[in-house]
């Protein structure tokens, strides 16, 4: 038998019935529309929360394995969400831009400049800064995550391969490396 989904997006706020409870970061009152979300309780009960977005169009839900808790993603920041309580778990990120999932149940977060990996136990860990102003073409084999980093030059804009090693947690490449070796190779003092 298939379990029933705790939570159901919506497309806008409803018109009638119970208000909306806003969900943000600092408890704050957010009265715009924001990803509208309506989870339903183990009594029966529902309710619609209001998650205030940050920074991007990217909203989604996402169930993390053989946990009652749910990520959802709004507007580019995570709310780790229990269906039961009106309160986030945790909150973070402002500009989350795309996710997708492992072999291994894991999700990869993607914003500008790094990644965030949320482990299928829930727990999360977030890359070193691996690109200058943006990351393209991802792609998953295994246990390697790949793609392109943005790299400006007074030239011509370039796009670095990297690699993460999903096991290990090391990243290869990527336009941040060539900017941190750069700065070092570069670097001279003068003392008088």
């Amino acid at each position: 038998m298939e379990k029933q989904k705790s939570y159901k997006i919506l497309e806008s706020l409803p018109s009638n019935g119970p208000i909306y409870i806003s969900v943000t970061e600092n408890n704050e009152n957010y009265v715009s529309e924001g990803f509208p979300v309506r989870f339903f309780r183990d009594n029966g009960s529902n309710w619609v929360a209001n998650f205030k977005p940050g920074w991007t169009n990217f909203n989604q839900v996402y169930e993390i394995e053989n946990q009652t808790n749910l990520i959802v993603i709004a507007g580019g920041t995570l709310y780790l969400m229990n269906p039961e309580n009106e309160k986030p778990l945790d909150v973070f990120g402002v500009g989350f831009e795309r996710a997708f999932k492992s072999d291994r149940n894991q999700i990869i977060l993607q914003n500008q400049t790094d990644l965030t990996i949320i482990e299928k136990n829930g727990e999360y860990w977030t890359t070193e800064r691996i690109s200058y102003d943006g990351i393209k073409e991802l792609k998953i084999k295994e246990n390697i995550v790949s793609g392109l980093t943005y790299f400006p030059t007074s030239d011509d804009d370039l796009w670095l391969e990297f690699t993460l090693n999903l096991e290990n947690r090391k990243v290869s490449g990527g336009s941040f490396e060539k900017i941190k070796f750069k700065n070092i190779k570069n670097k001279w003092w003068k003392f008088w």
